[in-house]
């Protein structure tokens, strides 16, 4: 495997919080006060919890072989012949999560912004610019992430000051939406909004060791969980419960509705550009780490060439459903409650079977 680059813990977690964070801009919050009502802003809680649970399986393996990255422990412990299989579960939802999030921004930005605009034309400049990020690298892209991560906070903290004069408190209640036992159920079962989290593991090598790997990992998951849990609280506080979960990109409907009279109003370009750099990062990261995955499967050490043969098969990809409506009532919500089967057994199964086995890499962190 090549290497891919140092870079430090604060670049980690803002391209890892990034990634995990701008589906909340989608469709997901509308879906999600459909499923718990208004209970939606602490089940997501319950999911960032399960899957930092789920992540504590996979730091113990990392730490159980210092140095490696996942596939290369896979291949260590369970052979080349599962270890090549393991690879191929991560490949495929890698580019699975990934072209969903390609297409649903890009049908989201369709609706919305450029509804003149032939939806392949906007696929194809986002994978066009996820395309000459990933020819930069991965330490490019995390410092990036970086750079651009205290604009975005910053323009999504503004976005929900300004949406004060919309709150209403009492809209919050009942506090236990359809239900305690849905409510938990739900948080636990759609852990996997926050399972690409676990692509740390991906690209482990390019961090200072496992306490480095850990620190990022974890901050995470609390940032992850925390922006996305007030961005839905915002939310179910701005619309009626039967509104709510109406509309098809509901954070931007929320935007849209900020009025401070006839000098301050319609104020979506600040909302765009955290929406639409979010996206980008989001969409390059799972690119490059299905790059990544796939050239450690082949034994391929320069990934350069692959990029754009890789880029037309998102395109491809994502290009298949027929409609939003096809891709938010199918691929998403399956992707959305059993992504975490892909994500977290394949790590937690190789960790048993090493610890069956006994095996371990060469030194402990």
């Amino acid at each position: 495997m090549t290497q891919e680059g140092k870079f430090g813990v604060h670049e980690a977690v803002c391209l890892l919080t990034i990634t995990s964070v701008a589906k909340v801009f989608y469709t997901s919050p509308a879906l999600l006060v459909g499923i718990v009502g208004t209970a939606s802003w602490y089940m997501t809680l319950i999911s960032a919890a399960t899957a930092a649970f789920g992540f504590t399986f996979i730091y113990f393996l990392l730490k159980r072989f210092p140095g490696k990255n996942l596939m290369e422990i896979y291949d260590n412990v369970l052979g080349r012949f599962l270890g090549f299989l393991f690879s191929l579960m991560l490949l495929f939802i890698l580019t699975t999560t990934g072209i969903s999030n390609l297409r649903e921004f890009s049908d989201v930005l369709k609706v919305y912004v450029y509804p003149d605009s032939p939806l392949g034309y906007l696929m194809g400049i986002i994978l066009f610019t996820a395309a000459i990020l990933s020819f930069l690298g991965l330490e490019t892209i995390a410092r990036y992430s970086k750079f651009v991560g205290y604009a975005l906070i910053f323009g999504f903290v503004l976005v929900m000051i300004l949406s004060i004069q919309n709150y209403e408190f009492f809209r919050i209640f009942p506090l236990l939406g359809h239900g305690i036992k849905t409510t938990v159920y739900t948080g636990i079962m759609r852990s996997s909004a926050y399972a690409e989290i676990i692509i740390i593991g991906i690209f482990a090598g390019s961090l200072q060791g496992i306490s480095h790997i850990k620190r990022a990992a974890y901050t995470s998951f609390m940032l992850a969980g925390i922006i996305v849990s007030f961005s839905l609280l915002a939310y179910v506080m701005s619309f009626p419960y039967t509104v709510a979960q109406e509309l098809t990109a509901p954070m931007y409907e929320m935007v849209g509705v900020i009025n401070y009279g006839s000098f301050f109003q319609r104020v979506e370009p600040i909302f765009l550009f955290v929406w639409s750099i979010s996206s980008l990062i989001s969409i390059t990261v799972l690119f490059y780490m299905a790059l990544l995955v796939y050239c450690h499967m082949f034994r391929i050490n320069d990934k350069k060439p692959l990029i754009i043969p890789f880029s037309i098969i998102f395109f491809a990809l994502a290009s298949m459903p027929l409609s939003i409506i096809h891709l938010i009532k199918g691929l998403i919500q399956i992707l959305r409650s059993f992504s975490w089967t892909f994500f977290f057994i394949p790590p937690i199964v190789t960790l048993i079977t090493a610890t069956i086995l006994k095996k371990k890499g060469s030194t402990n962190a």
